[in-house]
């Protein structure tokens, strides 16, 4: 249970980095803004919004700036912001690669929710990335799957997984179509399935990842979230 735990928080570190670093080297047009900030620059026609964490009322919780919630019920234990903030460092540390490790340290993101199963494997989590102002002008969600999907599973298997299946799918998350990956690996004998749904607003990227090892529990675990 634990090992498939700490490989589920892997394989969300490791598409988030490959979201980023699969498009482009440039690190100047990455940006590195900590959240609740904006970044100064040219003017554009319309006022940036400013990013927001997401917020938590007893079972609820909701990212305006994102414009998603979802509510679950006591079956289900949310991470602390200490667990949040500490989970970038463990995923990485969990990396034997120094170099990919060091790219997950840079990479501007942070998890914004996790939530666990009573089951202990069964989870979801959110997280945010800043793609820079440059990367937000240029990519779209298609893109940042497409470009993905190119390189997971070759990465993952670099990482003891066995990926089965990899595709790009259109995701109906929260009211609206968006572009994501659904992914079927193997680890140690026992199946992963996971579901990421890309939501693009600016120049950061949520990125909502619900993982089961049946992949019959997925659509009900969408049905959790919804607009606000």
């Amino acid at each position: 249970m634990k090992n498939l735990k700490k490989i589920t928080a892997l394989i969300m570190a490791l598409i988030m980095v490959f979201a980023l670093c699969a498009c482009s080297d440039d690190d100047d047009a990455k940006g590195k803004v900590e959240p609740g900030t904006v970044e100064t620059g040219a003017p554009s026609a319309e006022p940036e919004k400013t990013l927001e964490l997401g917020t938590l009322s007893g079972g609820k919780y909701a990212n305006d700036y994102f414009g998603f919630g979802c509510e679950l019920d006591d079956q289900w234990t949310y991470a602390d912001e200490d667990q949040l903030l500490s989970m970038i460092q463990a995923t990485a540390d969990l990396i034997d690669d120094e170099n990919f490790k060091d790219d997950i340290l840079d990479a501007d993101m942070f998890y914004d929710m996790m939530a666990v199963y009573y089951d202990g494997v069964t989870s979801m989590n959110v997280v945010v990335q800043n793609i820079g102002a440059a990367y937000g002008a240029l990519l779209d969600e298609e893109t940042m799957v497409d470009e993905t999907i190119k390189v997971l599973p070759d990465q993952l298997a670099a990482a003891s997984m066995d990926v089965q299946s990899c595709e790009h799918v259109t995701v109906e998350f929260a009211g609206a179509d968006h572009d994501g990956i659904l992914t079927h690996s193997t680890v140690n004998g026992g199946d992963v399935y996971q579901l990421q749904t890309y939501i693009k607003v600016g120049k950061y990227v949520a990125v909502v990842t619900l993982s089961s090892p049946l992949e019959d529990n997925l659509d009900p675990m969408l049905g959790f979230f919804y607009a606000v």
